[in-house]
């Protein structure tokens, strides 16, 4: 019970801050995850600040763009890993292949979903997805270092008599 109650949460935590840094790191390394984070957060900015100098009211577009962004970020760094998690845990799944592959797949796929793309993505979107796999690989290994390793709790013993 302990284990429910404090390690799978600290675990779950620690792994989406480290999908966060591991975003961070994949801008570095990427221009279009770069432009993704930081260039859309600016040019979202300009947008709001345009229509407010332009006398209208940006709260219903900033409301509805920060919404976005909250679903992009529930879809990419913490639904993966607590899907995972889950998962893992009622059907006492210890595999880091499993825990990392489902967790990055998931982190590519969901926004997909969220954005719901009716046409095959870019090339650049694709690097987007490839970085994203990544992020979200990290992130279920992590989890898997924390409390994967012993997911479900200890092993079932085979009934003796």
């Amino acid at each position: 019970m302990l284990r429910w109650l404090l390690l799978i949460p600290f675990a779950l935590i620690f792994a989406m801050g480290t999908g966060l840094f591991a975003m961070m790191i994949a801008s570095l390394a990427s221009p279009e995850v770069a432009l993704l984070i930081g260039g859309g957060f600016g040019r979202l900015m300009d947008a709001l600040f345009g229509l407010a100098e332009a006398g209208y009211d940006p709260a219903p577009a900033a409301q509805a763009a920060f919404a976005l962004i909250g679903r992009l970020g529930l879809a990419i760094i913490v639904a993966p890993v607590v899907f995972t998690a889950l998962f893992s845990e009622i059907f006492r799944i210890r595999s880091l292949l499993v825990q990392s592959g489902l967790t990055g797949a998931l982190a590519a796929l969901l926004p997909l979903a969220v954005l719901q793309f009716a046409r095959a993505p870019s090339q650049s979107e694709a690097r987007i997805l490839g970085a994203l796999v990544l992020v979200g690989a990290m992130t279920g290994f992590v989890y898997w270092l924390v409390a994967g390793r012993s997911a479900g709790g200890e092993p079932r013993q085979p009934a003796t008599g």
